[in-house]
Parts: structure tokens; sequence; C-alpha cells
């Protein structure tokens, strides 16, 4: 697995290869800046993991981050300020710089490569907090899912990973990532975290529901037919 980390610090640089070195299937590059979309570095790697710093860096420099994907954050610390500029750019997961180790970081590198969300609880605990109060923009939202983009968001939100939900749904991986930037872009999320987060917070679904679940109304104006719910064992 191609890692490509991103930090300004080099002290902080060389911490974060050593760790990496001691993953023996990750073999890591390392830059002080988020490199251009036509940069050959910014599309030869697996994963890019990119520290808080660069990010405000990137921002304040004009220069875009959205064409490095799949990316993991790291956040510093546990502060509000930190946790709203790690969340604001598109991301697919997390990790707290002071609880890095090789056991933690390999787990959050695996997640991501296959499509799943890493996301510590502290994290998690932000984005819940921050989504509080918008139920009211959300459900409006739903009702105007399409079939396909319901049982999309349902499979998200029950924990499913890219593949996982090909698989689920008989379509293509690149077909599930273009249905999940739609719904991105429909929920004005900036990443697939805080798009659960919405959800679960609305209590329209639950981490344990899967395709199906979904209220009458709301597949109904997508113009779906409805189904029995389908719940795990």
């Amino acid at each position: 697995m191609k890692v490509l980390v991103v930090e300004e610090q080099e002290v902080i640089r060389r911490g974060l290869l050593a760790l990496l070195s001691t993953i023996p299937e990750v073999s890591a590059t390392t830059v002080a800046h988020i490199p251009a979309r036509d940069d050959r570095m910014s599309t030869d790697f697996d994963v890019a993991l990119i520290s808080t710093s660069a990010l405000m860096s990137a921002e304040r420099a004009g220069r875009a981050v959205e064409h490095l994907r799949p990316v993991i954050v790291i956040v510093p610390a546990a502060e509000p300020h930190l946790f709203e500029t790690a969340t604001r750019r598109p991301a697919d997961g997390y990790v707290m710089q002071a609880e890095l180790t090789s056991r933690s970081l390999r787990t959050a590198l695996v997640q991501v490569r296959e499509g799943q969300l890493a996301v510590p609880d502290t994290v998690a605990a932000y984005l819940l907090s921050r989504s509080r109060g918008t139920s009211s923009v959300l459900l409006p939202q739903l009702y105007h899912l399409s079939s396909r983009g319901a049982e999309v968001l349902a499979l998200l939100v029950a924990g499913a990973s890219n593949k996982e939900i090909a698989g689920r749904l008989g379509i293509s991986i690149h077909g599930v990532k273009r249905h999940v930037s739609a719904l991105l872009s429909q929920f004005h999320s900036p990443n697939r975290v805080h798009l659960v987060s919405l959800v679960l917070q609305s209590g329209v679904l639950s981490a344990g529901d899967l395709p199906g679940t979904f209220p009458a109304t709301a597949t109904a104006a997508a113009g779906a037919t409805t189904t029995a719910p389908a719940r795990r064992p």
C-alpha cells in the first residue's frame, strides 16, 4: 500500500515515516505541501495522510485539496477549532495524532483503502454535535432521493464499504463512488462521516438499518416501490 504523507514540520514527517515503516505492507513518501493536481505525486498513492496544519496552509494559499483521494486527516488535538478545520474539507477518515500507534494507523489505512470510514470517537462526537439542529433541513432532502440513492445512503449508514455496497446492489464500485459523490453534494456534506452523522442525528435511519427501511413518504416521493424492512440478524 502506497501512502503519501503531507506534513509541514520535518520532525513530525520523520516521526510519521518511522511509524509507517513498522507496517510491513506500507511504503511511504513524505512531502511538506499538498502537491498540485497535475503533479504525478497527486495520484501515485493508495491513501494520503494529511495533517491539519497542511490543510490550513493550503486554504491560506488558495490551493485545492479535493483531488487527493482517498485521504485521512491527522487531527493534532481535541480542540473545537482544529476539529472544524479538519472536517471542513472532504475526507475519508480521521486519526488523532496523540492516539497514533502502528496498529491504529494500519487499521485506519486499511479501512479507508477498502472504502470504509475511519473515525475516532472524539471526531465522531464532534460531527454529531455539529449536525444537531439540522433535521429540518435534512428531511426534505431525503424525500427527493432516488430509489438507488436511498439504497446507497442506507448502506452507508449501516457501515458498508464501497465494495460491499457494490456487491449488495449489483453495481460497479465506480457507480457507488458516483452515487456517494452525488449524496455528499445533495446534503452539503464535506465527507461521508458527516453525511452519516446527519442521517443518524435526524432519527430517520439507525446504524442497523438496510435498504427498504426509509419512510414510505420518502420512497414514494422518489418514485420507489417500498418493501418490507430488512434488518440484520
